[in-house]
């Protein structure tokens, strides 16, 4: 009954935010540079096109509809992302996430004209928004809001594990802030994600380069290194108040957050009965379940070991 309550809870909630305005996103002019603008953009339209895929086949699921040609591969993804070996599909592991889903899907439209609300998502690539004070806190020009520094902010301007950062505001009358880190964006305008032969190579250059995931010694597969910016956006969105505000199990530790295909298929064997640890709350299973889907679409085959394959 408790689980019932907190999932119909987050329905209602969610209805009444998607009630008061469209959601939609914005670009912040910090990514509308030259060197970015185009990069950016179509990262986020990928995540986007990622999340409403992932909502459709997570509709279809639940209510028995046609999942198409790839329906195996599909049901495949889903199972190893938020169920238990040998466990269908079903509306405890699927029914919080489809609601949220449903709603980030519809954050797809871009209007970088409109004032930012409750139901905005508001993508950064830079830190001008930003004026230290004295007292060492920092002032939120954007938001008009004071906060202390904290761990994702310092890493987040640095070369450290954090590559991008959620802010929701207290409140709910303000938007959704996804920071991506510019060290981690000057890297990705270098590279190219495309081949998983070079996404593999991408691998080791960022277990090196990431200290956390170097000390943990976490085993990355290529579908979590392939077409990694759309991916991580994805991961973001969905821990904006308009995705739902999704969870990193376990974390902030490095250690023992679930991030990473084998990390996250271990959450979903778990089964937890704790909506607050199931898989389907968490961002990094959602995100990979979304590329997964996606490379699904474009003709590939996503193995059980995280390996996606030409068919």
């Amino acid at each position: 009954m408790m689980r019932f309550l907190q999932g119909l809870l987050c329905a209602f909630g969610l209805i009444s935010l998607a009630s008061a305005k469209g959601p939609a996103w914005k670009l912040d002019s910090s990514c509308q540079t030259s060197d970015l603008n185009d990069m950016v953009t179509t990262a986020v339209n990928s995540a986007f096109s990622m999340a409403v895929d992932e909502s459709d086949a997570f509709n279809k699921i639940l209510s028995g509809g046609d999942l198409g040609p790839n329906k195996d591969n599909i049901l495949d993804v889903v199972k190893w992302m938020f169920t238990k070996d040998n466990e269908e599909p079903n509306n405890e592991r699927l029914a919080i996430l489809r609601t949220r889903m449903n709603l980030l899907a519809k954050a797809k439209d871009r209007k970088d004209n409109e004032d930012p609300d409750g139901v905005t998502v508001v993508i950064y690539c830079g830190f001008d928004r930003f004026e230290a004070r004295a007292d060492g806190q920092w002032y939120d020009k954007d938001l008009d809001y004071v906060f202390k520094k904290d761990e994702s902010f310092e890493a987040c301007k640095g070369a450290q594990p954090v590559v991008a950062y959620t802010e929701v505001p207290k409140d709910r009358k303000k938007p959704s802030q996804v920071q991506l880190c510019p060290w981690f964006l000057n890297w990705m305008k270098s590279k190219d994600t495309k081949s998983l032969k070079e996404a593999e190579a991408k691998g080791l250059f960022w277990r090196a380069i990431s200290k956390g995931l170097s000390k943990t010694h976490m085993l990355l597969t290529p579908i979590d290194v392939t077409s990694l910016l759309d991916k991580v956006i994805l991961h973001e969105l969905t821990h904006t108040r308009v995705g739902g505000e999704s969870v990193d199990v376990d974390g902030p530790s490095f250690l023992t957050v679930r991030y990473g295909w084998n990390r996250c298929r271990k959450l979903a064997q778990e089964g937890s009965s704790d909506p607050s640890r199931q898989a389907q709350v968490n961002a990094d299973s959602i995100a990979l379940c979304g590329s997964a889907i996606r490379y699904i679409k474009e003709g590939k085959r996503v193995k059980k070991n995280g390996d996606v394959e030409d068919k």
